[in-house]
């Protein structure tokens, strides 16, 4: 008789493997089904996710147009270009400047004398006064006053200098090694006379800026910026100056006594168009990808996986009407009045010549038709504020995103439970092939016996 079964199919020698394998293929369709849609899900996903990054480029570009001082652009020129350079903002005049350069400004420094390497020094306080150095006299500013004190734990050059440096005093130290003797190096933080400092109370660490005596030895003096601006003497402790031009930082780098040179403050339309462009440029970007992404190709009968998607559709249509749109109430109404053209598929282009006549116009404000002026918004304003809308938490895009993401983890829980299901239902379908497998064999089993029986009878007779 027939034993146990320990694999499927062996006792009866049927191919049971395969049509449980089989049966349970037509059982999984419906999770097979669940997971395309799924995985069709998580690709729109994918895709309005790219379509975010897009939307907010052009935010990033159209927030540039946004603001009136981005077409108050202007570019320097200086003529000895060893002397000087300049950088203009939103608020610099164009017109050109005699610049001379008398005298640049400079950081007190000064050097201890030479400590024989290993050796200590006098123990102390040392006052380290910040201050003013005018007319021969220092004036110290008791705000800035540091004491600091040398005992037998720090009465090396290494150890006043690390307590120079955390006294958070305007004065940086270091130590420069001559071979067996090294010498400590002082040197104010900020240039000029309002930032000089004077030494005391610490033998042979003293200095006096006024008289430039003491035991330490003047390395540099502390010195202010002199230009003369168009007969204009103007003085500085910084070699930068951002206050003397209105709009314009001027950077001091050599003197030119006796022979001026010119800085040229120029409108700089390039600028402005360059920045126009960026936007144009990422307003085709948004619209290629919508326009790819919701497409249908009738021949091989494909559509792009935003085809359809309502919420995508209503973007792609409110940028369109807001660039074909109108303004009122100034110059200029309409895009194409300063080159901004329109194709047929949506896309823009930018005419430069007629950009470049539009902005040296002055009866034509091009500021006005991109940024918000007079509380009137802008083709810039609105499409930043549309993005914001289409992109904030009860925007469009960010409703569209949720919507889908709960369809997935909706997908997700019902594959889980469809797989548990599963499990159930190949357990079932095998204990049913078992049982039948054991009852072939035994069938089987049963025949042979039978059959040798009969032969042997047959034999006998």
């Amino acid at each position: 008789m027939a034993g146990t079964i320990t694999s499927l199919g062996v006792g009866s020698n049927l191919n049971l493997e395969d049509m449980v394998t089989q049966l349970m293929q037509l059982e999984r369709q419906p999770i097979t089904q669940l997971q395309t849609r799924s995985a069709g899900a998580t690709t729109q996903l994918s895709a309005l996710g790219s379509l975010k990054s897009a939307l907010s480029n052009l935010q990033t570009a159209a927030k540039a147009l946004s603001t009136g001082t981005t077409f108050n652009a202007f570019k320097t020129s200086v003529a000895a270009t060893d002397v000087a350079s300049a950088t203009a903002s939103g608020g610099a005049v164009a017109g050109q400047y005699s610049i001379e350069v008398t005298q640049l400004a400079q950081f007190q420094k000064v050097k201890s004398a030479a400590v024989t390497n290993g050796a200590t020094i006098g123990t102390g306080t040392l006052t380290l006064e910040l201050g003013t150095t005018t007319g021969g006299a220092f004036t110290a500013d008791g705000t800035k006053t540091k004491n600091i004190v040398i005992n037998s734990s720090n009465n090396t050059l290494a150890g006043l200098r690390d307590a120079i440096n955390a006294s958070g005093a305007e004065v940086s130290a270091s130590i420069v090694n001559e071979g067996t003797s090294s010498r400590l190096v002082l040197t104010s933080k900020n240039s000029g006379t309002t930032n000089t400092f004077r030494l005391s109370g610490l033998s042979g660490f003293d200095y006096n800026p006024a008289s430039e005596t003491g035991s330490m030895e003047k390395i540099t003096s502390a010195l202010d910026a002199k230009v003369t601006i168009d007969s204009i003497e103007v003085t500085r402790s910084s070699n930068t100056i951002t206050d003397a031009i209105n709009g314009v930082t001027l950077n001091l780098t050599k003197t030119n006594t006796g022979s001026p040179t010119t800085l040229a403050v120029t409108t700089d339309a390039k600028a402005v168009e360059d920045k126009v462009s960026a936007f144009i440029k990422a307003y085709n970007d948004v619209n290629s990808f919508i326009r790819t992404q919701t497409s249908y190709d009738a021949t091989s009968k494909k559509a792009g996986t935003l085809n359809g998607d309502a919420a995508v559709r209503s973007i792609q249509s409110q940028l369109r009407a807001t660039v074909s749109g109108t303004l009122s109430g100034g110059t200029l109404t309409r895009l194409s009045e300063v080159g901004v053209k329109i194709a047929v598929d949506g896309s823009l282009s930018l005419d430069s010549t007629k950009f470049q006549a539009a902005l040296a116009d002055p009866t034509k404000n091009v500021s006005a038709l991109f940024a918000d002026t007079n509380g009137v918004a802008g083709f810039g304003k609105q499409i930043d504020s549309k993005i914001s809308d289409f992109l904030g938490t009860e925007g469009v895009l960010t409703s569209r995103t949720d919507g889908i993401n709960k369809t997935i983890t909706n997908y997700t829980k019902r594959i889980e439970a469809l797989e548990v299901r599963m499990e159930t239902i190949e357990a079932r379908y095998r204990r049913q092939f078992s049982a039948l497998d054991t009852m072939v064999a035994s069938y089987t089993s049963t025949g042979n016996y039978l059959t040798q029986q009969l032969a042997a009878l047959a034999a006998n007779s």
